[in-house]
This record gives C-alpha cells, structure tokens and sequence, in this order.
C-alpha cells in the first residue's frame, strides 16, 4: 500500500501520464516504474501489448500504441531518454528494442504494415529518425498503383547510430555498423563491421568495430 502512494505521488511530481484503454496489456515491472520521469504512455486499440523490461529507464518521452494485435517491447536495462515511440494504425506489427541499448533521441514511428527491430547494445545518439513509411502515397500516374509501400527496418546487435541520422524503410544495418552523423540511410546492406555515411549513406571503411569507451 506504501509503496503504490510512493509511486503515485512519484508519477504526479515526475509528471507521468497514462491513458489506457481495456483491453490492451501493459508490462510495466516496479524496477522500471520507478525510473519513469515525464514519460507519457498510450495504449488504445484492441489487443495490443507495451512489454517494458525489467531496470528499464525511461524519460521525456511519449509512446503511443494503438490498432490492434500489435506489440511495442523494450528490453531489459534499456534507456530511451528523449523521443518518441509510435505504433499506430496497423494490425500485427512491432517495435523492439534489445536489452541494454541506449537511446539519447529518437523519433520511431510504424504507422502502416511494417516493424521496427533495434537489437542489443545498440547505442543511438541524439535527433535521430526511425521510419518504415512515407506518411503519403506516391502513385503511378496511369494505372493508380501505390509506389511506394511500407517496409520494416531492422537493426541487429551492436550498432551505434550518430546525431541527426534518419533511417528510412527498408533499412538493414548489420553487426557492429556504425552511421555517421547526418546521414541518411535507405536501403540494406549486407556486411556489418563497417562505417557507413552521406546522403544517402554507403559503405566509407570496413572491418571496423566499435566501443562505448574512449580506448
């Protein structure tokens, strides 16, 4: 009983919000509540799942999760410290994020059918952009037909991804890649162990690997 007005006065001076709708499942284990700070949560839909890891810390930011049988889950020890997180308008579809990935700022957005996977140990810098589609349709101009539908974005283990960089559909980044700061990455790659870099990004160095600490 102590603990649940400790966390509710904790929520109300960290300004946490929360709004969900029956029906939806929320994970939210007490070694990660108790790092939200101004974290704002919304679980609408039908049958949709927010898994949040155990030791995960949260703050400044917003997630949103809404259609139906889709799944946002963020990995144990996990820190997203600012941005967003949008699952919206789709059916069966997700987002991951590895255990033990940081995340400074980022904006990761599926809002048609299409996911979103960030392996483990990931290690994301600040104003960075996450998308699987375009927002609007690009259209043959004859027959009608949509051009340029939605794709996933996957990013394995051990990927560190610089300041400003936007990771459009059909991303694939592999182990220990690098993306250099202000690029703009739209399409696979197939090796990692490599610096990729530009607009749009391609390979600049091979058999590389990378380390959080200055060596």
């Amino acid at each position: 009983m102590l603990q649940r007005l400790y966390l509710a006065l904790r929520h109300l001076a960290y300004k946490n919000r929360r709004q969900l709708k029956p029906g939806n499942l929320l994970q939210l284990p007490l070694s990660a509540e108790r790092r939200l700070k101004k974290v704002t949560i919304k679980l609408g839909g039908r049958n949709n799942r927010l898994l949040i890891g155990e030791d995960v810390e949260l703050s400044h930011c917003e997630i949103r999760l809404d259609g139906e049988d889709n799944l946002i889950e963020i990995g144990p020890r996990t820190r997203f410290s600012s941005g967003k997180i949008y699952l919206r308008n789709t059916r069966g579809q997700h987002v991951r994020i590895g255990a033990d990935t940081t995340v400074e700022g980022a904006y990761l957005l599926v809002d048609e059918a299409a996911s979103i996977d960030i392996g483990r140990d990931c290690m994301l810098s600040t104003e960075i952009l996450i998308r699987t589609g375009d927002k609007h349709s690009i259209l043959d101009a004859q027959s009608g037909e949509r051009l340029n539908p939605s794709r996933d974005v996957r990013i394995a283990d051990r990927v560190w991804i610089g300041r400003d960089v936007q990771i459009l559909k059909g991303t694939v980044l592999h182990p220990e890649s690098v993306v250099g700061a202000c690029s703009v990455v739209s399409r696979a790659f197939d090796e990692g162990n490599c610096v990729v870099a530009g607009v749009p990004a391609r390979i600049v160095k091979r058999g590389i690997r990378w380390d959080r600490a200055l060596l």
